[in-house]
């Protein structure tokens, strides 16, 4: 390791996770709660955000919105309890999807408040969310905007894209994702998109001091975005 990269994790020795997945939500995670925990935990992870998939349309009747929302709430506080008895701070986040495209984004900045009342399943688009549910609290950014199928978005509508992309089932062209970036400003993250075994804890936030909630780490993202990859550190 070279003096500059072992001074710049010295300065920032938390490393949290912005985008993973487990499975009694992401159906298409194959990561448990007890895998999902052990494998942050065996990287020396501070902290992670889980940022399971969220389809307000999905459910077709008020109850069933009602328990998939407590679904997707009950894992969040089962994961945070996992963690908090392993020392990892557990965060809420989303990756919603809305029916007018296949494009996913992440959400930052939220609570279960948030979660149960500021989305609907009247949601239809993203402009719908940001008209209804946006706040200076809270980050939505285009997840993976270069995939294969995805629709770029106006960058009015969107804090910022998350440009590096690791899942390594998936061709993120994170070249063209960061060339973008930087034609368009805004908030610029990292993540690992884990969903599989073995591919855990590929790419991370550092911060100086671990965030004290999800809306404190926004400011981090915000305001300090140093982020690693491997033995890479990038800074946006």
């Amino acid at each position: 390791m070279s003096k500059l990269l072992d001074s710049i994790i010295k300065e920032y020795p938390h490393k949290i996770e912005l985008h993973c997945h487990s499975s009694n939500v992401s159906r298409c995670s194959q990561i448990s709660i007890p895998e999902m925990i052990s494998t942050y935990k065996f990287e020396k992870y501070s902290g992670l955000v889980i940022t399971n998939h969220f389809y307000p349309w999905q459910p077709k009747t008020k109850i069933g919105y009602k328990k998939y929302v407590d679904d997707f709430i009950k894992e969040y506080y089962a994961l945070a309890e996992k963690g908090e008895a392993n020392g990892i701070k557990v965060y809420l986040g989303m990756e919603i999807r809305f029916e007018e495209n296949e494009n996913d984004y992440l959400v930052y900045g939220i609570d279960e408040d948030f979660v149960r009342n500021a989305i609907s399943p009247k949601m239809k688009t993203l402009r719908d969310f940001v008209s209804s549910a946006k706040n200076d609290k809270n980050l939505i950014l285009q997840a993976h905007p270069f995939r294969t199928g995805m629709t770029l978005m106006p960058s009015d509508l969107l804090d910022g894209i998350e440009v590096y992309n690791v899942h390594p089932n998936h061709n993120s062209r994170v070249g063209f994702a960061a060339k973008y970036a930087e034609e368009i400003g805004g908030v610029c993250t990292c993540g690992t998109d884990f969903h599989h075994t073995g591919q855990g804890a590929l790419s991370a936030l550092l911060t100086r001091e671990l965030p004290r909630d999800s809306f404190d780490l926004v400011n981090y993202i915000k305001n300090e975005p140093v982020y690693k990859i491997g033995s890479s550190i990038i800074t946006f």
